[in-house]
């Protein structure tokens, strides 16, 4: 394995060396995987969730001979996109030329299945002609069952899970739901951003996966622990930096792992000995700047009332009672009613986010670094 030339990683996973914590969150998914139980994994955007999930598929490769598929469907539309990214995931582990590989394409050839190149990768992309109801109801099944009657176990990690409530179909968590309960050698771990649209899915006595998995709130991980990590990535390549500027990071980026990575990774860039405050500050200003412009084009985007009330949360930083007098009042914000709309289509627009996974829910600006420029305009 090749070391990255610089060790706090923006996307992708390498490694336990690059990879900060989450101790007890992955010996909870790995139990829940030992045991056949499902995973419902919820977790705010860029809170590290998906490196969680290579983080426990590597643990597994070196644990057991476990078979692991991580899919994200954020981007599918409806249930045929689901199924063609499932089938390219079988795919993928189980090539066409050996003895499994032949036996799901076996399989498949009822489905015409066409390989194609990613333009951008490279990589053979597999994809079923199933566009007809019926032919969907019964793929997904045949290639669960398929990964079902193999010697290894199978883990599959399908991130953005919520977005299967946007599909056209009205019937696809009763047939997710209905395939998967059968199924003995294959544990699944259900990940989603949209809290409220999991919550539907997964806590609802109406739906069909209530009471179905295990729940598990991704967390901001501990600050002595990042620390820790920043502290030591950093003396790896023989660079110091002072205790306060370590406070300072963590402080700016309240811990959000994407924003604390980030910031770090920008520190790093500038390739001094000797790290301090000072630097923290100047790396921080660099991101804002190259962000400006995108932060300028959100203004342009909203209301007049909605800029407002993000300019008047990123102040605030946490607020629990956003229709109080006093808040209202504070920044000006007009009547409740007015802000209730605002609030609403800023949720929509994923500009802010509403942590109820605390004791005192609040609501938060989501980009950490919009919220560190709207606090100096």
């Amino acid at each position: 394995m090749q070391k990255p030339e610089n060790p706090f990683l923006l996307s992708n996973y390498i490694s336990p060396e690059y990879f900060c914590n989450r101790v007890n969150e992955t010996e909870i998914i790995l139990n829940n995987i030992e045991n056949n139980v499902s995973t419902t994994c919820f977790a705010q955007r860029r809170l590290g969730k998906t490196a969680l999930l290579h983080h426990v598929f590597n643990s597994l490769l070196h644990k057991s001979k476990a078979k692991c598929i991580y899919i994200d469907i954020y981007a599918t539309q409806k249930l045929q996109d689901f199924t063609n990214q499932l089938a390219n995931s079988i795919y993928k582990i189980y090539p066409e030329n050996k003895g499994v590989g032949k036996r799901f394409w076996e399989l498949i050839k009822l489905f015409r299945p066409v390989v194609s190149i990613d333009e951008l990768t490279g990589a053979p992309e597999l994809s079923l002609d199933v566009s007809q109801p019926r032919q969907l109801e019964r793929t997904i099944p045949q290639l669960l069952n398929f990964l079902d009657e193999q010697k290894h176990k199978t883990v599959i990690a399908i991130d953005e899970f919520q977005q299967i409530l946007s599909y056209p179909e009205n019937n696809v968590e009763a047939l997710l739901r209905s395939s998967i309960q059968q199924l003995n050698n294959v544990s699944f771990i259900f990940c989603g951003s949209n809290q409220a649209m999991m919550f539907e899915i997964f806590n609802s006595a109406k739906r069909p996966f209530y009471a179905s998995t295990r729940s598990l709130h991704l967390q901001k991980i501990e600050a002595p622990d990042y620390f820790e990590f920043i502290e030591s990535n950093f003396q790896k390549f023989k660079m110091h930096i002072t205790t306060d500027a370590i406070d300072n990071i963590l402080e700016l980026t309240t811990i959000h792992t994407y924003y604390t990575q980030a910031l770090c990774h920008r520190i790093f860039s500038l390739k001094v000995k000797e790290i301090n405050s000072q630097m923290v500050h100047k790396a921080l200003n660099s991101l804002l700047i190259e962000n400006e412009g995108v932060y300028y084009q959100y203004r342009n985007l909203l209301t007049k009332a909605q800029w407002k009330l993000l300019k008047a949360l990123a102040v605030e930083e946490k607020v629990e009672q956003p229709y109080s007098v006093q808040f209202l009042n504070k920044h000006n914000l007009g009547t409740s009613a007015m802000v209730k709309r605002s609030l609403e289509s800023l949720i929509q627009k994923e500009m802010i986010y509403r942590n109820v996974s605390v004791e005192r829910p609040y609501y938060e600006v989501y980009d950490k670094f919009l919220m560190r420029w709207l606090q100096r305009r």
